[in-house]
């Protein structure tokens, strides 16, 4: 037998008390008056005897009354092969999931404020010197420590939605590496309970600890498992001018077991407010657009809200973005270079154009640049090569000319880079415009209809488009089948024409199919920003705005101020909130980004990754702990955790309360019946 709390054992020295007070009630005499002295001898005889078992009797029962309550405070039990180690240096671990599927209702609420409670049960009915181990999503260095009764307490109660979405199997290793640090001089039995409900988004296949390592994964069930989110939001076009209409797209999630009609979904972008009632079907998605006007140029915040009363952190999404009152264009002039390029751009007060010689371009010239134009240039310099790659890489975009005679090494570097066609031999037949590529958004808005037989420009040489293992997409197709314009996007957009636009290769300059070339390529070409980012994603959000200023860089909204950390590529700052430390404080909305002076807006949204509700099975559950020590519990409304003896020895104290109700009750009777 052992006790869990041996130092009560002490309070048996009290026993001596009673019995030194029984010794001395012995001693003493009393007078007796009798009428006949013949009956002396008799009742002296008599009395004496039945005195003595009565002082006996009261005796043992009180002494023993004494040794069971003493004992019941000890606690007794008597350890099984697996509780056998000391229980001083027992420590028990949690791991509370606290995810946004935690945000389900359960019978008794929340079931994040429902594992909190069960946890505080268990840890209320543990030893005194218990020690525990309290981990979350957040995983942070504050949870890497052994935490006492009223530490544990306090960790619980702040506990938070976190969103932050983790696997099961990186929390547990995570947990087991701490405790092999904490416990690696002791063999110290470790009772691991698991608090979640099991979302089939946030579990991966486990590798528990089978060493002096019991689990108790608690499956907390949720009273309703549907859901309905905002799942993304999208603008239809890139471009964001004064004045030209936009169509923003919606899609909505209907995670449910029962199509949803009138869901109401409310629009607001700065002044721009609009209801809107769509019907999604059962376990579908729906999409809708809306379309507005900016009046004002400026950074533009948003946020679109669906009314849904069960899962809450995906039924807003918020976006921003910016309506430029200007876009830069660089054009770069080589040996064959045609004049007056630059006048398509300068008609219009949007564009802002610079140009310089090919020989002369340095690195600076690329910053605050939207798009970079290459007007005939026959041989890409190491240099050149490299900046415009850098640029490109930042989200800028180029339009490439190339002149009458490119050395084909040089250029094919460059077009390789950017997975367009590498340029080959000349061809002088098959070179009159076949078609266009309508179904391009490239064309959207260019033309009233889409006509069949246009009359279109010729070239009178071209070069042989290559493709081998390429994505770009052809734009227009000549007779001969190859290309004539080919573009390819990734963070920006790259346009080959395999032509020259010199007039030794025919008079396509001066057709307004160029001019729709030279336009439409810079309107798509604007530097963009992130709608928004996943709080917690590796996505980076660019900066392109020029700041001079040495104070640091911050981002302020919902309460907060905090610096980003930043990186600089070719020129151009990115900030990343991926290394914050503590992400329960980060909520979504719309963040300020602010030096000296405002910079711009960035937006910040949970991660959408658990907005479908789908759980593992008990059985499911119960087989990923498959071959080590545990005890399978849930929580529902059918069912409920009992945390009284959970991971504990069988409780003696309580027997010794009954034993000692009996001696003191058989005392009682003694003292009534030799009274």
């Amino acid at each position: 037998m052992k006790f869990l709390y041996p130092q009560f054992l002490w309070a048996l020295l009290v026993l001596a008390i009673p019995i030194i007070i029984h010794l001395f009630n012995f001693k003493k005499y009393k007078t007796l008056y009798f009428s006949s002295l013949s009956f002396i001898k008799h009742v002296d005889q008599k009395t004496r005897s039945t005195q003595r078992l009565k002082h006996l009797l009261i005796l043992a029962m009180r002494l023993l009354a004494f040794i069971f309550i003493v004992i019941a405070f000890a606690q007794p039990y008597f350890p099984t092969e697996k509780e056998g180690l000391d229980s001083k240096k027992s420590i028990l671990c949690f791991y509370i999931d606290n995810s946004f599927s935690m945000q389900a209702h359960g019978p008794e609420g929340e079931l994040l404020s429902e594992a909190r409670e069960k946890v505080k049960d268990i840890i209320e009915s543990s030893a005194m010197d218990t020690r525990f181990l309290i981990g979350t999503n957040e995983m942070s260095g504050r949870e890497e420590r052994l935490l006492n009764r009223r530490q544990a307490f306090e960790k619980i109660d702040e506990i938070q939605l976190c969103p932050l979405p983790r696997s099961l199997s990186k929390v547990l290793d995570w947990q087991m590496e701490v405790l092999k640090d904490l416990r690696a001089e002791t063999k110290t039995r470790v009772n691991h309970f698991i608090f979640s409900d099991f979302q089939r988004a946030g579990v991966e296949e486990i590798n528990p600890s089978k060493d002096n390592t019991t689990y108790f994964p608690t499956r907390l069930i949720p009273e309703k498992k549907g859901n309905v989110c905002i799942d993304s939001v999208w603008f239809t076009s890139p471009i964001h001018q004064i004045g030209t209409s936009k169509e923003l797209n919606i899609r909505v999630a209907n995670f449910q077991d029962e199509s949803i009609e009138n869901l109401e979904l409310k629009i607001k972008i700065e002044s721009y407010e609009k209801t809107v009632f769509i019907d999604v079907p059962s376990q579908r998605t729906t999409t809708t657009a809306v379309s507005f006007t900016d009046k004002s140029a400026g950074v533009k915040k948003g946020e679109i809200n669906v009314v849904d009363e069960h899962v809450l952190f995906d039924d807003t999404y918020y976006i921003s973005y910016e309506v430029e009152e200007h876009s830069n264009v660089f054009i770069i002039d080589g040996e064959d270079a045609i004049t007056g390029l630059h006048i398509v751009y300068e008609i219009n007060d949007f564009y802002n154009t610079q140009i310089k010689k090919s020989t002369e371009v340095t690195k600076e010239d690329f910053k605050q640049q939207d798009i970079v134009i290459i007007n005939g240039v026959n041989t890409i310099s190491s240099g050149l090569g490299m900046y415009l790659n850098e640029f490109m890489s930042t989200g800028g975009s180029v339009t490439l000319f190339p002149g009458k005679t490119p050395n084909l090494k040089a250029w094919n570097v460059l077009l390789s880079k950017n997975q367009l066609p590498l340029l080959g031999e000349t061809v002088r037949s098959g070179n009159r415009i076949k078609t266009l590529n309508y179904a391009d958004p490239f064309f959207d808005g260019v033309f009233e209809s889409k006509p069949k037989d246009l009359n279109l420009p010729s070239v009178s040489s071209t070069f042989r488009a290559i493709k081998s293992n390429i994505r770009s997409t052809d734009l227009i197709i000549l007779q001969n089948g190859l290309p004539l314009l080919s573009y390819c996007q990734s963070k920006g957009n790259a346009f080959m024409f395999y032509s020259s636009i010199h007039e030794d290769f025919g008079n396509f300059s001066r057709d307004a199919l160029f001019t729709t070339i030279l336009l439409r390529s810079a309107e798509l070409s604007k530097r963009k920003q992130p709608l928004a980012i996943d709080i917690g994603s590796d996505a980076q959000f660019p900066l392109f705005k020029k700041n001079d200023s040495k104070n640091a860089i911050h981002l302020k909204g919902n309460g907060l101020d905090f610096i980003p950390q930043i990186n600089e590529i070719g020129g151009v700052k990115y900030l990343t909130i991926n290394k914050m430390d503590n992400f329960t404080q980060l909520l979504a909305g719309n963040f300020l980004i602010a030096s000296n002076k405002i910079l711009g807006s960035i937006s910040l949204n949970y991660n959408r990754s658990e907005s479908k509700l789908n759980y593992y099975s008990p059985k499911e559950v119960q087989k990923m702990f498959a071959g080590t020590e545990f005890e399978y519990n849930e929580i529902s409304s059918k069912s409920a955790l009992s945390t009284e003896n959970i991971g504990k020895p069988f409780s003696y104290w309580k027997i010794c309360i009954v034993l000692t109700l009996i001696f003191v009750l058989s005392e009682m009777v003694l003292v009534r019946i030799f009274k």
